[in-house]
């Protein structure tokens, strides 16, 4: 039973990850908050951001780093895992209890890459089209979870 249980798991993670060969994959990259590139457009209002700074109607704040939660919230990261609890994967509580500020760079590549064996015996499947900067948000955010 347990087999059964681990196979239809590692079919359905996949499907969720849209591994189809068919289609080309490009780097995900998620602008959250377009408006505060200095220098270009902004797009609502078609002012620059050097107008907006200099009196116009919206004052930009200093660049954000991305959001972590937002990205995870746009990917397939909720099929695996959830906050609190352990779900498929470890529950991002459990992750930001094991690995510190120094991690980042291994949990990226682990996120990007893939990989098996530290939580169990389910892979967690490659993310290879997800950009690197977007990965580095989302293990940023996944650390401050208590």
């Amino acid at each position: 039973m347990k087999k059964v249980v681990a196979v239809f798991s590692l079919i359905t993670i996949c499907y969720a990850c849209g591994s189809s060969t068919a289609e080309e994959k490009k780097p995900i990259s998620i602008n959250v908050n377009p408006q505060i590139n200095a220098g270009h457009k902004i797009a609502e209002t078609g002012a620059t951001a050097a107008t907006a700074e200099a009196g116009g109607t919206q004052t930009p704040a200093a660049a954000p780093a991305k959001d972590g939660k937002a990205l995870i919230a746009g990917s397939d990261c909720l099929a695996c895992h959830q906050e609190t609890n352990k779900l498929v994967g470890p529950s991002y509580a459990e992750v930001a209890k094991k690995y510190k500020e120094a991690d980042i760079p291994k949990l990226v590549k682990k996120i990007i890459d893939g990989g098996s064996g530290v939580w169990g015996e389910i892979p967690m499947p490659p993310h290879a089209s997800l950009a690197h900067d977007d990965a580095e948000a989302m293990v940023k955010y996944i650390l401050t979870i208590k």
